[in-house]
């Protein structure tokens, strides 16, 4: 079942483009969170269901909150990047509806 307002954007009939279901994926995405955890948005894996009715798309980004202070990280002369947040989306591949999204693991 598709969530809130994400319902049939391809009008339905047939399956949603690659590229369309990224932009489904991102634009729930940005509409749940608030603009400013989603530094450095991107798409890091997409792959199509054997069955060829749900697409699953990873989508990246940097969380704010392992941010370190600037001065600390100055004095220690560190520069470490942000640990980034992984999510994978479910689309309908017909009617581009997110289905679910679920934290994605990774190792390293």
């Amino acid at each position: 079942m598709p969530v809130d307002g994400f319902a049939d954007v391809n009008g339905g009939g047939s399956m949603l483009t690659v590229k369309d279901a990224v932009q489904a994926a991102e634009d729930w995405v940005r509409d749940l969170y608030p603009k400013s955890s989603l530094k450095h948005l991107r798409l890091e894996e997409v792959q199509l269901s054997d069955d060829e009715k749900t697409w699953h798309i990873t989508l990246g980004w940097a969380e704010a909150a392992g941010r370190s202070n600037g001065l600390a990280a100055a004095l220690n002369r560190e520069v470490t990047a942000p640990p980034r947040v992984y999510k994978t989306l479910e689309v309908d591949a017909e009617g581009g509806g997110v289905r679910s999204m679920k934290i994605r693991e990774v190792d390293g």
